[in-house]
């Protein structure tokens, strides 16, 4: 096995410090004050110093529960497990869904370049369902049916898309849902950049029907949304009965999520509103940086605009790989992810993260324009 390319790139920028990532997705600002206070005064009081319930605390996960109703999506303390971040949920779902006899993993790609691993390491199989730029990355859910064999187990969506900052609609959302439900498969969703939209677009998750929470699986993490990338809280959202089965295999894993970041989450949410906008905020300045720095200096690049997410998705001149493209801009400094890593479909783009600060952006987008300019 080898280290995560995304990770191997940041690697890096940590290693040489005159390099600048706009690779791995880590947002620049510093945790809000409320719940680095929250954190202080968990450990100033002593409440984290044992485990907590494998499922997480109760408090926490009636906060999510709170929350999530707000948004139509109906579950009880019981329905919610608190994991290390939205990769070991990624683990832990797959893990529940795959066994000797089922273990086709559907993934519409591009995609988050993790799920492949995951995937694999879980016993699965993956079977890459390509989308194109024609259509902005969009899914057509009868070409997915095609796709569906006795072996199927399960449908994996990263919804807002990472790479591409694609939304899909809630005709498509619901499609999708129904067909798992009838194809009595499992739709594992990944919603994490879904408070991160740049316009008015409305967002349905499938998690809003009750009628399908038992092929329902959600994915969440309060690392983008609150700038806790180093806390490693995330949460899954499903029916008891798969959350009781997911809850033994993520105590097999980390045994509990990290109590002081369980009392930071629970904060957060209490401040979720304010946050949020505050962020999205940060995010729309950004793209709106980035986008007029490359459309004039980095013409070479068709790039479009991301309906969520703090990543752009540039096409690349040419036909050299993406990877080799990745490493050359890296050794002019400036480090961005190649396409290929998200699937075949990815080739010939690189991810560019505009969630780093104004500074970076700037200068890893002049480093680029000097990159083509000696081209």
């Amino acid at each position: 096995m080898k280290l995560d390319t995304i990770k191997a790139m940041e690697r890096i920028a940590r290693h040489d410090t005159t390099v600048i990532s706009l690779g791995q997705g880590i947002p620049s600002g510093t945790m809000d004050p409320a719940l680095k206070q929250a954190a202080i005064n968990a450990i100033t009081y002593g409440t984290t110093d044992s485990y907590s319930d494998p499922q997480g605390m109760y408090e926490l996960r009636s906060a999510i529960s709170e929350s999530t109703a707000s948004e139509n999506m109906i579950y009880t303390p019981d329905e919610i497990l608190v994991t290390s971040g939205a990769i070991e949920a990624i683990n832990v779902a797959i893990r529940s869904v795959v066994t000797e006899k089922r273990s086709g993993i559907i993934i519409p790609t591009p995609t988050y370049s993790a799920y492949f691993s995951v995937v694999t390491q879980n016993g699965g199989i993956v079977v890459d369902y390509q989308t194109t730029p024609n259509n902005n990355w969009q899914i057509d859910c009868d070409a997915i049916r095609q796709l569906i064999r006795r072996h199927t187990t399960a449908i994996l969506l990263c919804n807002p898309n990472n790479p591409t900052g694609t939304v899909y609609d809630k005709a498509t959302i619901r499609q999708l849902a129904q067909l798992a439900k009838d194809s009595g498969i499992v739709l594992i969703i990944d919603e994490v950049y879904r408070h991160m939209m740049h316009d008015d677009t409305p967002f349905y998750s499938p998690a809003e029907d009750i009628n399908c929470k038992d092929s329902i699986i959600r994915i969440m993490s309060f690392s983008k949304d609150f700038m806790m990338t180093g806390w490693r809280v995330g949460y899954i959202q499903s029916s008891a009965s798969r959350i009781k089965d997911m809850v033994a295999i993520h105590d097999t894993l980390v045994n509990c999520t990290p109590v002081v970041s369980q009392y930071v989450a629970v904060t957060a949410l209490k401040h979720q509103e304010r946050i949020l906008t505050a962020n999205a905020t940060i995010y729309r300045t950004r793209l709106a940086q980035i986008s007029t720095l490359l459309a004039t200096s980095v013409t070479e690049l068709i790039v479009t605009a991301p309906m969520a997410g703090y990543y752009l998705f540039a096409k690349l001149p040419g036909s050299a790989p993406s990877r080799i493209v990745a490493e050359q801009l890296a050794k002019v400094g400036v480090i961005v992810i190649p396409g290929s890593v998200f699937g075949s479909a990815g080739e010939g783009y690189v991810r560019i993260c505009f969630g780093r600060s104004s500074t970076a952006i700037t200068a890893g987008i002049e480093r680029m324009h000097r990159y083509y300019a000696a081209q």
